[in-house]
Order: C-alpha cells, then sequence, then structure tokens
C-alpha cells in the first residue's frame, strides 16, 4: 500500500466518538497500519465501515466477530491502546 493509500485509511478512521477516536489515535501514532498484513488491512478497511456504536462494542468486547482475520485487527488496536476496558 503507497503512501497516499495509507493517508486515505489514517483519515477515514476518524470517527465521530471520542472514544473511538482514542482508540484509532494511538494505533495510528503507533504505526499500526504498516504493520498490517494485507488482508488485515482489508479487514480494517471493513471494520471502518461498521457504525461507531458498533466498532465500540467490538472494542469493549461485548459483541464478537466470526472473522478471525478481522477479529485479529481488532486486538492489535485494542493491545496498542492504554485503555483498560479493551482487553
Amino acid at each position: 500500500m503507497d503512501y497516499v493509500d495509507l493517508e486515505k485509511l489514517k483519515w477515514h478512521s476518524r470517527r465521530s466518538m471520542l472514544e473511538l477516536d482514542l482508540y484509532f489515535d494511538r494505533f495510528l501514532r503507533q504505526d499500526g497500519l504498516t504493520q498490517l498484513t494485507e488482508d488485515e488491512l482489508s479487514a480494517y478497511k471493513e471494520l471502518l465501515e461498521y457504525e461507531d456504536d458498533e466498532i465500540l462494542g467490538l472494542f469493549w468486547r461485548k459483541d464478537i466477530v466470526e472473522d478471525k482475520i478481522l477479529q485479529s485487527v481488532i486486538d492489535k488496536i485494542c493491545s496498542l491502546s492504554k485503555h483498560a476496558i479493551c482487553n
């Protein structure tokens, strides 16, 4: 993925919910996108299409996804987060 594509993904990672911005901002500042495989990048794009409340439910483990690659991305975002509620 080239620089422009990564920057577009960063822009699309901005959310209307402060809690999500905190998760995504921490992930992006730790160069999380560059650590993802191509399959994981596709799953990340898929995650960004979810509604904010759905994403928050996934981060807080109130909801689960069947897709193992998407779950891996969620786990990586959470592992770089300082939020104790994301475990």
